[in-house]
């Protein structure tokens, strides 16, 4: 028997030898970028997949961990500073380059760009209608441009990749701020010129990204950049799209399926649950477990400041819906946020008991407005008073502030608000001291709620629209890069942290925390990445 198998294999090493092809084989039912964009069934699904990673958890997580938490708008929370520690050192800037947010956020990121740059060069050799084609390729660029916008204002210069790499290819070096606004720039435009309105398309595409969500983001990527006049222009040409408009009650914006793509949505991320839980690439988001109290089954994280607090008006209706207080009762539950500093959660991701029924929890069907008509305003506004433009200014500035001063502050899923205290003992609460106003006297006087801004003082405007820039889109995973992009962070937090007598922000130092480390990983990989100053 030991001799009939020296024998096979004799034989079969023979025969290999002499013919290549029989282990040069076809692999069978596998699909490769090669077979694949084929036809324009395989373009649509092609892009279909590149959407996916709006819903990564890695991304929609950390989108609130750096635009929330790492801002003067929001503290860690969870059980304890143990409890995802990485993020503490976020908000206290004293990341290293091994922080798991900062390679988490990352390896998102470029993931994303590797797959559109992979539809961009394949589906443009497809056979198939032009239009269609100059769609899909019209919503892989937004895609694109996108995920680069997180990565220039988190990590600063990043290779820049535009096209789909050979492996020699791999180890790139940091390109400049500059070009890759550039080529934000080209990639919106090209979606801008070549996006139908969002309108054109049809009710089983809506969500697909449209003429007005690329003119929204281009109008702030020249927002950031301080080009006024092109942000100005942009964001006129989506006001005057008569595409959109403010819903009329702030509340119902956050309320589950009540406004899912609707007058004020310009680009949202769909969520429907599939029961696979948090983790992976599926349909259901984990942000509003993530962001719930512990006492209420959720995980605590993104806990609103005082400062936050502190910086709404007296009255105003948009407070009652942004912020959760303890002693709030929704259909027999109380809200106690021990977990978090301040006790205080949000109130924009909150699911009552019976909205959490039927799925699990961390993979809940609550869509994510990411870009809605009332930035759009406020970036309008914002650029015409640095243009000079106050009248316009004022104009979009004051529609915000008519919408939510003429909005209820009664909260229609509660059966009672606690607004503005928090639980010193069982049953037993006080006011927040640093706050010298009846809420409810103070909503009640309307007259005196919410005023418009009447100003010609180009600082004082600036200043009124920075506010309600704050409030409007408050935990909304925005603060952090308006702190950044408005210069003089380093005083802005050192001053909160002397405000507030704590640690966060204190540590924040002029030319180093602007941005984030380069994760360890990247730059034991690629031998021609070097480290941000400073890390």
């Amino acid at each position: 028997m030991k001799k009939w198998w020296i024998h096979l294999l004799l034989v079969m090493s023979l025969v290999s030898a002499c013919d290549q092809s029989f282990i040069d084989r076809p692999q069978l039912s596998v699909q490769t970028t090669d077979n694949f964009y084929k036809t324009e069934a395989d373009a649509i699904k092609a892009v279909t997949a590149v959407y996916n990673y709006f819903q990564a958890y890695d991304f929609e997580v950390e989108k609130f961990e750096f635009g929330d938490i790492a801002s003067d708008d929001a503290e860690k929370g969870g059980e304890s500073d143990n409890d995802r520690p990485f993020v503490k050192d976020l908000e206290y800037f004293r990341s290293r380059s091994d922080n798991l947010a900062c390679r988490a956020m990352w390896s998102v990121c470029f993931s994303a760009i590797f797959q559109a740059n992979n539809a961009l060069t394949n589906i443009a050799k497809i056979d198939m209608n032009e239009a269609l084609k100059d769609r899909l390729l019209g919503e892989v660029c937004f895609v694109r441009a996108h995920f680069y916008f997180y990565l220039i204002n988190l990590f600063g210069d990043v290779p820049l990749i535009t096209k789909t790499l050979s492996a020699s290819e791999y180890h790139l070096p940091r390109t400049a701020k500059a070009t890759i606004w550039n080529q934000i720039e080209l990639d919106l435009i090209y979606a801008r010129d070549h996006l139908p309105l969002k309108s054109g398309y049809a009710k089983a595409d809506l969500g697909r990204i449209s003429k007005g969500a690329a003119q929204a983001l281009l109008a702030n990527v020249y927002l950031f950049q301080k080009k006024w006049a092109q942000a100005q222009k942009e964001a006129k040409e989506v006001i005057e799209s008569g595409e959109y408009q403010l819903q009329p009650e702030f509340q119902d914006l956050f309320q589950v399926k009540k406004t899912d793509f609707g007058v004020e949505s310009v680009f949202e991320v769909p969520h429907i649950s599939t029961n696979t839980g948090w983790g992976d690439l599926s349909e259901g988001t984990v942000v509003p477990i993530f962001c719930r109290s512990r006492n209420s089954g959720g995980w605590g994280f993104n806990c609103p400041t005082y400062d936050l607090l502190a910086e709404f008006e007296p009255g105003d209706p948009r407070l009652v819906h942004t912020l959760l207080f303890d002693g709030d009762i929704f259909e027999g539950e109380v809200q106690f946020n021990q977990y978090s500093p301040s006790h205080l959660c949000s109130r924009k991701v909150f699911l009552t008991p019976s909205e959490r029924i039927g799925f699990d929890s961390s993979d809940a069907p609550f869509n994510l407005k990411v870009i809605r008509y009332a930035e759009v305003l406020l970036i309008h506004a914002e650029a015409a008073c640095e243009n000079g433009d106050f009248q316009e200014a004022l104009t979009s500035l004051n529609r915000i502030r008519k919408r939510a001063r003429e909005s209820s502050a009664i909260d229609k899923k509660a059966t009672f608000k606690n607004v503005n205290k928090y639980q010193v003992s069982k049953n037993q609460y006080e006011n927040y001291k640093f706050l010298n106003y009846n809420y409810w006297t103070s909503n009640s006087d309307k007259q005196n709620l919410l005023p418009d801004i009447q100003t010609s003082n180009q600082a004082a405007l600036r200043q009124a629209i920075r506010h309600e820039r704050r409030i409007e889109l408050a935990m909304e995973n925005k603060r952090f890069y308006d702190i950044i992009r408005w210069g003089d962070a380093e005083n802005h937090f050192h001053n909160f942290a002397e405000k507030w007598k704590t640690g966060k922000g204190s540590q924040f130092r002029k030319n180093i925390n602007e941005i984030f480390p380069i994760p360890q990983d990247e730059l034991d990989l690629n031998p021609k990445m070097t480290q941000n100053p400073g890390y």
